[in-house]
């Protein structure tokens, strides 16, 4: 198969890769040469795109030429307005519903359920506080709009991976709130063999929920990754009432793909 990874960065660099290696053709694009460059030399056909740009251009033709396109832009380009954003989201999936390009996998996120204070599964209804939440709802209900039941949309909940930990940014920092809140995470991996589970089982048509299915509380997790990195640990201020927020289930997800997560707990993320 061709698949067009357009954002092709951190998750979308490993992800392509493993793709490469089950023997898919991708198509990925960056924004800058540099980046270009270092898709080519990795055997991809690399295209310089920013979102927003004329997609008439005869060098956009081999996303449009692809099989799939897995969007994978995330929202809050500092280049970029919120309703910005949304247009040239609309205007790419406007065009790949003109194209060869028969599914699409939109990279989403858990913001669009916003801050209830609930368990969430993938049938929960919407409520975006944030703006990223409302943008990526928006750009959700486009992707249905144009390829309906040949899409599936991941939302993820907070990414992690060997060079990413929210600790890193939570570290020594003073009175933050919310120290009962659940912690939602996934694994960089787990979300690639997710996504390949899309394709392989051609899971079409389909709204999944990719979390880790243990859910430690704000203050007793990152005070234990900070002790872990020899890190100074954050201080909470205490909470007065007894709010856990939002706790994402994903289990019916990972049972309609079939996978097992290699990283079920927040615990078994740390690269130490």
């Amino acid at each position: 198969m061709k698949i067009a990874i357009v954002g092709c960065g951190w998750l979308g660099l490993p992800l392509g890769l493993s793709l490469q290696k089950s023997g898919h053709s991708i198509v990925a694009t960056r924004r800058s040469e540099t980046g270009c460059s270092q898709l080519n030399s990795l055997g991809f056909t690399a295209v310089q795109f920013e979102l927003g740009a004329t997609l008439s251009q005869k060098k956009f033709t081999p996303i449009f030429s692809s099989d799939l396109l897995i969007l994978n832009i995330p929202v809050g380009r500092k280049t970029l307005s919120s309703e910005t954003f949304s247009i040239n989201m609309h205007d790419l999936l406007k065009q790949a519903a003109k194209s060869s390009i028969k599914q699409v996998i939109f990279i989403s996120t858990t913001s669009v359920y916003g801050e209830q204070n609930a368990v969430v599964t993938e049938k929960s209804p919407t409520h975006p506080s944030s703006e990223s939440g409302q943008i990526n709802l928006l750009v959700e209900q486009k992707v249905q709009r144009y390829f309906a039941s040949q899409a599936s949309i991941l939302r993820l909940s907070g990414l992690v991976g060997e060079d990413r930990h929210p600790v890193n940014y939570l570290a020594a920092k003073t009175e933050l709130a919310a120290p009962n809140k659940i912690v939602n995470l996934v694994h960089q991996y787990d979300v690639i063999q997710s996504i390949e589970s899309v394709i392989k089982n051609k899971v079409w048509g389909h709204t999944l929920v990719i979390c880790s299915t243990e859910h430690p509380t704000r203050h007793e997790y990152y005070t234990w990754a900070a002790e872990q990195l020899s890190l100074i640990p954050p201080s909470f201020i205490e909470q007065q009432a007894p709010t856990n927020g939002k706790l994402i289930d994903g289990r019916d997800s990972l049972s309609l793909l079939g996978i097992n997560l290699k990283y079920p707990s927040p615990y078994d993320m740390l690269s130490r």
